[in-house]
C-alpha cells in the first residue's frame, strides 16, 4: 500500500480557498495522479474539511470521476498553538508552531527524543494530547485500510495491498502525520521536513514479511507536476523577502532557501 500525502495547493487563508496560482497548482497535480506516473492511480480519495484542502481536492475528483471522503481529523493543526511572534496567521506573518526555526529545536544537548520534547522544548507541551489524540485517529484510519499498528509496525490484516491512498490535508497536520508514521520525535519532523503547497509525499507501507509491514518514506514534498506545467514552486501571494538575503521564500519556510 502506498499513502500519499497532499498539502493543499497555494493558499488564500482569509477565504479558505485558493489562490489563482493555487487552481493552477491543483490543475496539474490532478494530471499527475490521474497519469499514474511512477505510481498507481489513487484507489481512495480522502480530503480534510477545510476549503483550501477540498478544493484542491476537486480537481483530481473530477479528473478520476471519484468523490473525497471528508476526514475531519486531518484539519490543520492551528488549535495547537502558535509560538508568540507575530500577530497574523501561519503565512500572513504568524509563525505556527510547525515552524519553529530549526536551530532552535536542534540546539538541544542531548538531543530531544519523543518524551523528552514535551518538557524540554516549552511551547510543544500544551499539544501532547493534541498529537495523541492525531495518532489514535491515524491508527484507526489505517486499520479499516488493513493496517494495525502494534508498536512502530503495523500488523497485515489482509493479502499485499495495492491501494494507493490519498489524502488531501495541510502543512502542519502532513508533518505531524509523519512523525508518528515514522516513529520520530514530532519536534524534529517540524524542524527537518517542509512540504510545499499541492506536493506529494508518498509512505510506502513496505512488507517485507507475510505478517507486517512498516512506513518507508519513498518520496518527500514531491512538486514533479508543478515543474512540467511551467509553474513555480515559490509563486505564492504570501511569500516575502527572506530577511537574510533578497530572494523570496517558499510559503511556510521560515528561512534561507537557495
Amino acid at each position: 500500500m502506498r499513502l500519499l500525502i497532499i498539502r493543499h495547493a497555494d493558499p488564500e487563508y482569509h477565504g479558505d480557498t485558493l489562490t489563482a496560482h493555487g487552481h493552477l497548482e491543483a490543475a496539474a497535480l490532478a494530471d499527475r495522479l490521474a497519469s499514474g506516473v511512477n505510481q498507481r492511480v489513487p484507489t481512495h480519495l480522502y480530503t480534510s474539511p477545510l476549503g483550501r484542502a477540498r478544493d484542491t481536492a476537486a480537481y483530481t475528483e473530477k479528473k478520476l470521476g471519484m468523490v473525497a471522503e471528508v476526514e475531519e481529523w486531518t484539519k490543520e493543526l492551528s488549535e495547537w498553538g502558535r509560538i508568540v511572534k507575530g500577530s497574523g496567521r501561519p503565512g500572513e506573518g504568524g509563525l505556527a508552531l510547525w515552524d519553529t526555526p530549526g536551530e532552535f529545536l536542534r540546539d538541544f544537548d542531548p538531543p530531544l527524543t519523543h518524551e523528552c520534547q514535551w518538557t524540554r522544548f516549552d511551547d510543544l507541551g500544551p499539544a501532547r494530547q493534541n498529537f495523541d489524540t492525531l495518532c489514535a485517529h491515524s491508527d484507526a484510519f489505517l486499520a479499516r485500510h488493513g493496517f494495525v499498528r502494534e508498536g512502530g509496525k503495523y500488523r497485515v490484516m489482509r493479502q499485499r495491498s495495492e491501494d494507493q491512498i490519498a489524502v488531501f490535508c495541510h502543512g502542519g497536520f502532513g508533518l505531524a502525520w509523519l512523525a508518528h508514521l515514522l516513529q520520530m520525535p514530532l519536534a524534529m519532523a517540524f524542524a527537518s521536513f517542509h512540504l510545499t503547497p499541492s506536493s506529494v509525499t508518498t509512505v510506502l507501507f513496505d512488507q517485507r514479511s507475510e505478517d507486517f509491514a512498516t512506513p518507508r518514506l519513498i518520496g518527500l514534498g514531491d512538486a514533479s507536476h508543478m515543474y512540467a506545467a511551467g509553474l513555480s514552486t515559490i509563486d505564492s501571494k504570501y511569500e516575502k523577502p527572506n530577511p537574510y538575503n533578497s530572494e523570496p521564500r517558499p510559503s511556510g519556510v521560515k528561512g534561507n532557501f537557495w
